[in-house]
Formats: C-alpha cells, sequence, structure tokens
C-alpha cells in the first residue's frame, strides 16, 4: 500500500489530460527509457498522479494514436502501461490502453508472442490483458 500526498492541482491535471503528440511523445519516452522493473522509483510523485489520467482515457484515442506508432513503439507502451497499472492511481481494468494498442497490433497482423504475455501475467493482475473482456 502507497502512501501519499494528495494535491488538487495534479487531480484536476490528470482528468484535463489528452492524448495530444506532446503527451503521447512524453509516454514513449518514459516507456523507452525507464527501468520498468523498478518504475514507481524513477516516477515522482507528482509525475505519476499526474499521468495516471491517461488510464482512463477513452480506447478510441488510444486507437487512434496507436495507428501512427511503429510495432517496436507500440510494444514498449503495452509494456510500460502494463507494469504502470500497478501504481496507485493507475488501474484500469477494462479500460486499460493495453488493450486498443494490442488489438492494433493484432490488425496489423503482429500476434504478442507466447514470452510477452506470459510475462504480462506475470506482471499485471488485470484478468483484461491483454485482449479485453471476451
Amino acid at each position: 500500500m502507497a502512501i501519499g500526498s494528495w494535491d488538487p492541482d495534479n487531480q484536476a491535471a490528470a482528468a484535463a489530460l489528452t492524448l495530444d503528440p506532446p503527451t503521447l511523445t512524453h509516454l514513449l519516452t518514459l516507456a523507452e527509457t525507464l527501468p520498468l522493473d523498478a518504475l514507481e522509483q524513477h516516477l515522482t510523485a507528482q509525475q505519476s498522479e499526474r499521468l495516471a489520467g491517461v488510464m482512463q482515457l477513452d480506447p478510441a484515442d488510444w486507437k487512434a494514436a496507436a495507428e501512427s506508432l511503429t510495432d517496436a513503439q507500440l510494444l514498449n507502451l503495452i509494456r510500460f502501461l502494463c507494469v504502470a497499472e500497478n501504481l496507485p492511481g493507475w488501474e484500469a481494468g477494462e479500460r486499460s490502453p493495453v488493450i486498443p494498442l494490442a488489438r492494433e497490433l493484432r490488425t496489423r497482423g503482429q500476434r504478442l508472442d507466447k514470452d510477452l504475455l506470459r510475462w504480462i501475467r506475470s506482471v499485471s493482475e488485470n484478468r483484461f490483458l491483454p485482449y479485453g473482456p471476451l
């Protein structure tokens, strides 16, 4: 259980968050540079609280954003978001952005390999990952 401080300004910023190009670029940078096994230690509390809102964005927004990304970028985001969902306030359940990202890969003819599927199940308790409710 994590205990932090609540900042209403950060909560308002998270609620107003959109998946615009700067936000997507920032998430990609985090996904490509931060060590996933110590993600919580590398995100400041303010960053974490502000960015947690991306988990609740409309899946259609994620689908639209995914169309412009490479397969490698999609995989990096999937890994990052699977781990990030364990952070306080990042829980998403069936609204997880991992679902539209994984679906985009499938529409491109790319399936998540067995090792990645096992890894997702090992790092996340979200039973909807990676393909959503059946």
